[in-house]
């Protein structure tokens, strides 16, 4: 605060000392620092003024100038000088240290809570009584005479001033100080109440002044209860402060019901205590009506942060795609999302965890589990599971194999029931590619272990041979064309194996692609130009590269498995089946699928000729894998004019 403000201040210190007395009670000191002692108090409150300050020098001055134009003499002056500097200083610190949290105080809170008001007024009662002491005993010193009356007079009125005017100075201030737009000063009221208000504490005033002789000083609480339960603290507080100067002025000019009391001081005394009450009364009422009001705002805030919490749940909980249960130890669902009615193949609603631990009670192995297995019956219990693998049943009937993750939640003490979240993980497909990968492991090293043994044996051998000298030279052709004979199988294994790893992984390129074209040169790398045979087919939208291996694999097949002395005859052909689609067929005069194996022969590593034919049991994997990436099919069927099998396959016709 400017170093002027502190200035005007002290000036408003001096006015109000000098102006309002009581002639009654003319004593220098005590009866003429009403209101100027709440004045002191807020300005050295927000000054932060210290006791060595330039405040401090300021105040001093003030008063030992008021009290020497009061007439006090020079001992007497200095002793209400330092009391009215002192209890300044002392009310401003205790507020400081009591209210930390107040605006004004070193804080940014309104005087808005009950709950304030007990330290805010002790601190001001504490000061003042202080200054009361320490002013009586000081011209007890000086006079000879302990004046107690005097005393308690100046006690009551800095008191009053402290709470009328540091209140309003507090309360005020606040509401100056907070951004536009500023809460408004009337809350729910109106202009027009706010204006009858005043009217009705004007007359209730008037009547109970102006009839001094009868009790009506109980009217004036009605005022004050009305302005402290429809206005805002900012009005309660200027009504307390208007009514407070306004009786306390009134009395000392021997007007009103207290000073109809015979003894003056007396008459003086209970003023300022009904000032005290209605001050009090006034900020109880206002601050209760504060405090529910910001209670119903943080209510309507909680419940919009809750509801959009709540939202925020459901979007992520519903965003999911692992399946989220929550459930209690008395098997009530209170939370599940679509994902986990998906994963089960069931309708999200009517969902029971009945039904869904009847369809999850196997091990994947397809053990039955007991219930004390159970991962939800785990967690339930404290203990927390992770990636627990089990069979479900689907709704379809088909089985599934999922990932259980349970985990403990804090216990309902409301209801003194445990609570689990389970999360279900479908990983059928991650399952059936383990299972494949196994098998893979499986055949490859039972494939590859064949020729290499093969190869170790004609080794072995042909090195008995040499060492006994009667190795022929038909016999080391025989034993070379075997080792190479399993090296070459050992070769196209691993090139199936390849061929297979990078059929769904190679990024496509598509374009135009003439299938004719295509057979032709497969054709001519086998040289079987006159075994095969091409018609015009329409142009495919596809991947030259991976369209070359599923022609070889087909064009090779067919080829490779026919009768013995059966000369091989394939024919490729096709045509649009739709506007957006080609079907290609490669017939073949071979020995056909047997009955059964048309879907299983697209499978990795399953082979229908395995004891007659070689090969790896990938080909015709990595066919239908090539054309599902091109969003194709792929069926086998018999040939429909004689010995032998069609493979038909669609690819995008190229537009």
């Amino acid at each position: 605060m400017p170093l002027g403000v502190a200035v005007g201040l002290a000036g408003c210190w001096v006015l109000f000392a000098l102006i309002v007395r009581e002639p009654a009670l003319d004593s220098p000191g005590f009866a003429t620092v009403w209101p100027a002692g709440g004045v002191a108090a807020l300005w050295f409150l927000l000054r932060a003024a210290r006791p060595l300050s330039i405040d401090t020098a300021l105040l001093a001055a003030a008063a030992v100038g008021v009290n020497m134009v009061l007439g006090a003499d020079p001992p007497l002056n200095g002793v209400f000088t330092v009391t009215n500097v002192a209890q300044t200083l002392f009310a401003a610190w205790l507020l400081r240290r009591w209210c930390p949290g107040l605006w004004g105080c070193g804080g940014d809170r309104p005087l808005d809570r009950p709950r304030m008001l007990p330290r805010f007024g002790t601190a001001l009662a504490v000061a003042s009584a202080a200054g009361a002491l320490l002013g009586t005993a000081g011209a007890a010193l000086v006079t000879g005479q302990p004046d107690v009356m005097a005393g308690v007079l100046f006690f009551g009125r800095n008191l009053v001033s402290a709470l009328i005017v540091v209140t309003l100075g507090i309360v005020l201030g606040h509401w100056l100080s907070r951004p536009r737009p500023r809460p408004s000063l009337l809350h729910d009221a109106t202009v027009v109440e706010l204006v009858a208000a005043t009217v009705f504490t004007g007359a209730m005033y008037g009547l109970a002044f102006a009839f001094d002789a009868l009790p009506l000083v109980f009217p004036l609480l009605g005022a004050t209860v009305w302005f402290g339960l429809r206005f805002s603290t900012v009005v309660g507080a200027a009504h307390s402060f208007a009514v407070g100067v306004a009786t306390q002025t009134l009395t000392m000019t021997g007007v009103g019901p207290f000073a109809a009391v015979e003894r003056s001081d007396v008459g003086s005394l209970l003023a300022e205590f009904y000032i005290a009450t209605i001050v009090v009364t006034g900020l109880a009422l206002s601050t209760g009506r504060d405090e529910r009001q910001a209670l119903a705002v943080e209510l309507r805030r909680t419940q919009q942060e809750a509801v959009y919490q709540v939202s925020i749940r459901e979007a992520v909980i519903g965003s999911m795609t692992e399946g989220l249960f929550v459930l209690d130890d008395t098997g009530e669902l209170l939370v599940h999302n679509a994902a986990a009615a998906e994963i089960f193949g069931l309708p999200v609603a009517g969902l029971t965890w009945q039904e869904l631990a009847t369809r999850s009670g196997r091990w994947v192995d397809g053990v039955p589990m007991s219930e004390a297995e159970r991962p939800s019956v785990r967690a339930l219990t404290g203990e927390a599971v992770h990636d627990a693998e089990l069979l479900v049943k689907r709704g379809d009937g088909t089985d599934g194999v999922v990932s259980v993750s349970a985990i403990p939640l804090p216990r309902d003490q409301l209801r003194g029931r445990s609570r689990a979240l389970v999360l279900f993980r479908d990983i059928s497909t991650e399952h059936a590619r383990r299972e494949e990968l196994a098998t893979f492991a499986g055949v490859v090293a039972h494939d590859l272990r064949n020729p290499l043994a093969a190869i170790d044996g004609w080794t072995e051998m042909l090195a008995d041979e040499l060492d006994a000298h009667t190795l022929t030279p038909d016999l080391t052709r025989e034993f070379v064309s075997r080792v190479q004979s399993s090296s070459r199988r050992m070769h196209q294994l691993i090139r199936d194996l390849l061929a297979h790893a990078t059929s769904g992984q190679r990024d496509l390129e598509v374009g135009q692609v003439d299938i004719a074209e295509l057979v032709g040169e497969v054709a001519a790398a086998r040289h079987a130009e006159l075994q095969v045979s091409v018609e015009p087919v329409p142009p495919v939208l596809a991947d030259p590269v991976l369209m070359r291996q599923v022609l070889d694999n087909l064009v090779g097949n067919a080829l490779k498995y026919v009768a013995p002395g059966v000369e091989p005859q394939v024919t490729v052909r096709g045509c649009r089946s739709d506007t957006r689609m080609v079907t290609v067929n490669v017939a073949d005069n071979g020995i056909g699928i047997p009955p059964g194996e048309q879907e299983r022969i697209f499978e990795e590593f399953h082979r229908a000729h395995e004891r007659d034919y070689e090969g790896s049991g990938l080909g015709l994997a990595i066919v239908r894998r090539i054309i599902a990436r091109h969003d194709g099919t792929i069926v086998v069927r018999p040939n429909p004019t004689g010995q032998g099998s069609v493979f038909e396959f669609t690819l995008p016709a190229y537009d």
